[in-house]
Formats: structure tokens, sequence, C-alpha cells
């Protein structure tokens, strides 16, 4: 049972021995219609009460046993023919309140709420080894609740809706967002990776679920980004997102990086730093690692039958070829678009290797956003890249398989390089001005 729903519980079992006492008082008086009143509304109180335990436990328990005790016991009260009657059954009911209360103290075994609200499925591996250890133990009920996002439009407002929650791993149970109220609920703890809230002009996550609004529905919101910051290098920005500035813990893959985060943070919000104290803003900022480290060494992912077929059995080395969005902003296309077509003329040529391009997942949103002359040469060239069989076209949700499957990385500066840098693999930033070989 949740803790809250326990603590809920045990304050109506103590309005029920105040009310005992008040019953007690309303026979004294000789007030009998008052007191059977008062007997129906506690009669009433103690069926919500277990129902309310059977809906949590879905067993049958002891407290449960105890409270249809209590309500013969008010029943008998409501029956009883002489005032000596009705006091002695209150005196019952009373010792019976007791033990009730002890068992819900002893017997129902307390569990903590904690909901991650994962926006993107390929991004979920920011969450998945934190969402795992809190499933495998006892003490934590564990809620997995993708939250729909919306692409931006040129000006800014919101496209059409999209959700992820049917493309997660088919062992991660999915809560409905439509279905659940964080607020109703009040989880111990929320996760999130997501820090921009409003301010990003490619998507933005739902409003209901931006981070300045949630922290007040959860006892305690942790931010863990989506994101490795390349050679534990950080730029202020980062620091300073609302996932940040709201977050009661944010989580951070090394030392080197959670210094930078507390230097960037203080410097930006010294009236907050002098009114929380030092001291709070180190705890806020925790190297623990990162999830996405987890899921690279976990990965053991199904290799398709086409993705073979290009492979040659693993005779040939794999290059992974990652592109920014940023290559798809306005007036960077051009140069992504020469870029491109001298690679693939490149590794059309080679016999000894195999690409795998895995464009950035938002790269197409980015381009309806922020330049939508370059969707369509983005399609075609997506295209005709699947049709030459040049190499392996990969925009599934599950990034570690193709970091695990691949030799080296080869591509735009970004975060991925961290997961080859973690594997020792070798890495080659692209230079978008070398179109000859």
């Amino acid at each position: 049972m949740r803790k809250r729903k326990k603590e809920e519980i045990l304050e109506i079992i103590e309005t029920l021995r105040s009310a005992i006492v008040e019953l007690e008082n309303l026979m004294t008086d000789h007030k009998g219609e008052a007191a059977l009143e008062l007997l129906r509304e506690c009669q009433n109180v103690a069926i919500a009460v277990g129902n309310a335990i059977e809906e949590s436990e879905q067993t049958e328990t002891r407290a449960v046993h105890l409270l249809e005790e209590l309500c013969e016991l008010i029943y008998n009260c409501a029956a009883a023919e002489t005032e000596q009657g009705q006091l002695k059954y209150c005196e019952q009911m009373a010792q019976k309140l007791v033990q009730i209360q002890d068992e819900i103290q002893s017997g129902i075994k307390t569990q903590k709420l904690a909901v991650f609200l994962p926006y993107k499925a390929s991004m979920w591996d920011s969450l998945e080894s934190v969402w795992r250890a809190s499933k495998e133990d006892d003490e934590w009920i564990s809620i997995v609740m993708p939250i729909p996002y919306f692409g931006k439009n040129e000006d800014g407002t919101l496209g059409e809706m999209q959700y992820e929650g049917n493309d997660f791993p088919a062992d991660v149970p999915i809560t409905d967002w439509q279905q659940f109220s964080l607020e109703k609920e009040h989880p111990d703890i929320i996760f999130i990776h997501n820090p921009y809230d409003q301010y990003n002009f490619v998507t933005t996550i739902h409003p209901m679920f931006y981070s300045s609004k949630i922290r007040e529905y959860t006892d305690k919101l942790v931010y863990i980004p989506y994101f490795v910051h390349q050679n534990d290098r950080v730029s202020d920005t980062y620091c300073v997102l609302p996932g940040t500035i709201y977050a009661d813990v944010v989580v951070l893959q090394s030392e080197k990086v959670r210094e930078q985060y507390i230097h960037y943070f203080e410097a930006a919000f010294p009236e907050y730093v002098e009114k929380k104290g030092r001291q709070a803003i180190k705890d806020k900022f925790q190297a623990l690692g990162s999830p996405k480290f987890d899921a690279g060494n976990d990965n053991i992912s199904e290799i398709p039958t086409e993705w073979k077929n290009l492979l040659g059995d693993g005779r040939r080395k794999v290059i992974f070829l990652n592109t920014h969005i940023s290559g798809l902003m306005e007036g960077k296309s051009e140069r992504f678009f020469k870029k491109m077509e001298w690679i693939f003329r490149f590794f059309e040529k080679r016999d000894d290797v195999v690409l795998l391009w895995r464009p950035h997942p938002l790269a197409l949103d980015t381009a309806r956003s922020m330049n939508p002359a370059a969707v369509e040469p983005y399609l075609k060239l997506v295209e005709k890249y699947k049709e030459s069989g040049i190499g392996i076209y990969d925009d599934s949700k599950d990034l570690h398989r193709a970091v695990n499957l691949a030799d080296a990385y080869y591509g735009d500066a970004s975060s991925v390089t961290e997961l080859f840098r973690q594997q020792r693999k070798p890495v080659m930033i692209m230079d978008y001005d070398v179109t000859t070989e």
C-alpha cells in the first residue's frame, strides 16, 4: 500500500476512535437519534476503509477481517435495547479500533510510488536502468507513463500531438497518461529526462507535464539528462534549463560534470544560492552516473536479418554515421546535403566496410520547424539511401544496438560519441568542407 494512502487510512481510524468517544457522550446524554446517526456514519466509514484496503492489497488481510468485526459491533450497538448494553459495545468498538490501527501499522507493507515520465521511446535508455532497479525493490511501486509531445511549427505554434507509448520495449508495462493523475496520486518521486519545458524550438512536451508544474505533485522531482556530455565538458546552457532549476535532484554522469553544473548554476542564480545555501546546491547535483552507460552494457538486442545480409557474416567493419539536427537548419542544409551525397558515393565503393546511418530522432521535426524547405530534399535523401542498398538505415528506438554493433564512429559532434568513448572505439568528427577523397 502506498505510504500516503496508509497515512490517510490511519487518520480515518483515529477519527473513528474520536467518534466512539462522542458516541458514548450522546448515549449518556440520552440523545438516541443522534447516536444512531453517528453509528450509521461509522459503519459507512468502516466499510469504505475496508474496500480501500482490499483494492490496494488485492488479497485477504487481517485488517479487513477486523473491520468486518467492527461493523458487526456497530450493528449490535445500534440494536442494543439498553444504554448499558450500548456503552458495553462502545467499549468493545474502541478496543477493536486499537487492534485495527495496530494491524494496519504492522501488518500492511508500506510502499512508495515512483513515476517515470519519458516522452520519446528512443530516449528511454536514460531512465531504463533506474526503473528496472526500482521495480525489483519491494518497497517501491514503479510506473512508466510516457507523455505526449508536440512538434513546433515554423511560427512557434504547436503542431500535431505525438505519443510513443506503444513503441516501448514489450517488457515495460505502460500506464496511460490520460488515466493517471499525478496531482491526485502525488508520487513520492517523479523521474524526467526532458529539461526544456516550453524552451525548445523544435518540440515541447505536453504543457501539463512541464517541470515547473509537476514539481507541485511530488515529494521529489529527479531530472536525468537524456544525453551525456562529451569528454565530461559542459556548456552553461544545459545547467540553467527548467528541468535543472525545478528538480530537487539532478543526476549527472561524473564528478567532473557535477562540478561544472554547480559552478554555472551558482553563477546564474546567486540569490537562489544565498537563500538555499551552498550545501543545498551541492546536494541538488549528484554524480551517480548515466543510465545510458548502463543501457550500452546491457544491450543484447537481436540483429535484423537485412542487417546481417549487409554485414556479410561479420567480415565487414561497421561505421556508425550520426547526423545531428543542426545540419538541417536554415543556412546549413545545403552543405549537409552535399556532404551526405559525397559520403554515400564514398561508401558505395567500399567492400570492406558498411555504413550504418542513424540520424538524430528529431531530424525531421527540426526541418519542419526550423527549415521547411529542407523537408522534401531530406525525405528524398533518406529514400535514396534505403533503395540504393549502400548501408544500414536505422531509425529504430534502440540506439545501443547500433553502438554495440559498430566498430567506429563518424559524424557530427554529439553525446553519442561519449558512448563510443566508453567502449574505447575510434571517433572521427565530420568536416562538412571535405567533399573530396
